[in-house]
């Protein structure tokens, strides 16, 4: 029996898998976007960011996280199907692209619901960096509006990811039926 040989979650991230890394995904062109719109954002609201936090937790851990576990399950099982796989492994980046993409998501989303948890705790406001430090506040406030933005984004792209999946199935099912007459 051969050795089996996975390439670990963190390896995916850092130096991919044939394709591009996990980091690279999330660094692309639109960053610039998500940046834009944390610094907007954090301009724009006066709020307290344990004001901000009772705010954005609530819809963001019910609606995005969610919305995007419940996709990602849908996505687990079209993964396992056999044209699934088939297209997975003429991928650059092979089968493990399209199971630590979705991976990729929910660490995201986990980590900025994590950074509005501590903002609702007041540990921004009372503890490091408060508001009497204006770059270090203004800086934690558009990281947390930007990491916001950047779990949208990745909420949006599980979804898509699926629906996409559940397309190319069927296309390949009705190309295999349609080569059988």
């Amino acid at each position: 029996m051969s050795k089996l040989r996975f390439i670990s979650f963190w390896v995916w991230l850092f130096k991919g898998s044939g394709g591009k890394s996990g980091l690279r995904r999330l660094f692309d062109r639109w960053i610039i976007l998500h940046i834009g719109v944390g610094v907007l954002l954090a301009y724009l609201v006066s709020k307290p960011l344990v004001d901000c936090a009772s705010s954005v937790l609530l819809p963001l851990a019910g609606i995005i996280v969610g919305l995007s576990f419940a996709w990602v399950g849908n996505a687990q099982a079209l993964l396992q199907t056999s044209e699934i796989q088939d297209v997975a492994d003429k991928h650059q980046g092979g089968y493990v692209e399209y199971v630590y993409v979705y991976q990729m998501a929910i660490l995201l989303i986990l980590t900025t619901l994590v950074g509005w948890s501590i903002a609702g705790l007041s540990v921004f406001d009372s503890t490091w960096p408060t508001p009497k430090c204006i770059y270090g506040y203004f800086t934690v406030k558009a990281v947390l509006f930007g990491l916001s933005s950047l779990a949208l984004r990745e909420c949006w792209h599980v979804v898509l990811g699926a629906q996409w999946l559940l397309l190319t199935q069927r296309e390949i099912k009705r190309a295999q039926a349609k080569d059988k007459h």
